[in-house]
């Protein structure tokens, strides 16, 4: 809630001028609070999870890295944040990191958690949907068919990973978004919504999903089902990386090392994701929590490594990415102007894996 978002702020500003306050006044030679500092921004999932983590065990304070950390519904809120200045890195899914580097130079810096197993699509049992298997061709876990899914209304949150996911539903049956009517509902309020008889489909995502179950709704689609991978990402906004680059760096490094740290350690990882998201209105419970992050693996530096080693703009990750922006072209969404500016603007930043890399003595070669 705002609230709680005022609260912390104004919280971690008091800390962090005590503590300021009380090294400086300690002794000349020791580093200040406020060497290093980074305004973060994240939505309360997995990919959140270590800058939780970090802050919550005095990580990135040991580190020298004073942060904050701002928390949103979506991507599309921390956009509109963004644009407005108000955080200088983050994670949130592809599609919402790719719209930010159009409208604002922000840059991929890193991947995260994958997304794919996160969203789900849910009808009525009494859907014709639900009567429906077997019909699309390829894609088993799809239910109903292109006259079924034709002209229903979707209660789904756009730019973001669930609106990809839907679209590859659709385009597996040979649709486009056009042909049917999305209306753009957080998750939160669309599981509402859709439980008062509103729209005739919903996308979720965990522990809303996990709930769509009890409340006897039938899965039609998922992530899975519509065969594409969909990774969550580390992004980081243009003025961050020209005037905060050691901020940004340190943040990347240590998200990572914690990332490794907790990675097996899911009663740990359980423990932080049911309190960072009741402490965000979540509602959820200690087994939702522990599902949650089984399903979801925490991300490695090595993986990383894969991801952006070899030519700039020839990646594993610009493979990923560009893929996933050609399918926004492909529904009209995105220009291929769109796509040649992202590229000349480096949106694929692989600079602070690489400089990671090289403090480690890992070959990107």
């Amino acid at each position: 809630s705002s609230d709680l978002y005022f609260m912390n702020k104004t919280a971690k500003r008091v800390v962090a001028t005590i503590l300021t306050t009380v090294m400086t006044v300690g002794a000349a030679t020791v580093v200040s609070a406020d060497d290093l500092s980074i305004t973060l921004s994240h939505q309360p999932y997995s990919h959140a999870l270590p800058s939780y983590i970090g802050e919550e065990e005095g990580i990135f304070e040991e580190n020298g890295l004073n942060t904050e950390i701002l928390w949103f519904s979506s991507g599309n809120t921390q956009n509109e944040a963004l644009g407005a200045n108000e955080w200088d890195a983050g994670a949130c899914g592809t599609p919402p990191a790719i719209a930010a580097g159009i409208a604002y130079n922000a840059k991929i810096v890193g991947f995260s958690v994958d997304d794919t197993v996160s969203v789900d699509y849910w009808v009525r049992a009494d859907s014709d949907i639900a009567a429906i298997s077997g019909e699309v061709e390829g894609y088993p876990d799809i239910l109903g068919n292109a006259d079924t899914w034709k002209g229903k209304t979707i209660l789904c949150p756009t730019q973001t990973s669930a609106h990809y996911m839907l679209i590859a539903t659709l385009s597996a049956m040979g649709l486009t978004q056009n042909d049917v009517s999305i209306v753009h509902m957080d998750v939160p309020s669309a599981y509402t919504a859709f439980k008062a008889g509103q729209g005739d489909i919903v996308a979720l995502w965990d522990p809303q999903s996990y709930q769509a179950e009890e409340e006897g709704w039938v899965k039609a689609s998922s992530g899975e089902a519509s065969g594409e991978t969909m990774p969550t990402v580390l992004v980081a906004s243009e003025q961050a990386i020209e005037e905060n680059w050691d901020a940004v760096y340190a943040w990347v490094k240590n998200y990572y090392e914690i990332s490794e740290k907790y990675k097996d350690d899911i009663d740990t990882q359980s423990e932080y994701l049911l309190q960072m998201q009741l402490d965000n209105g979540i509602d959820t419970a200690e087994e939702l929590a522990r599902r949650f992050v089984e399903d979801r693996p925490l991300p490695t530096l090595e993986e990383n490594v894969e991801y952006f080693k070899g030519e700039a703009g020839n990646t594993k990750a610009d493979e990923v990415v560009n893929k996933i922006v050609q399918f926004f072209i492909d529904q009209g969404t995105y220009t291929e102007d769109d796509l040649t500016t992202l590229k000349e603007n480096g949106f694929v930043d692989g600079e602070f894996i690489r400089a990671i890399a090289e403090e480690k003595g890992i070959s990107m070669e």
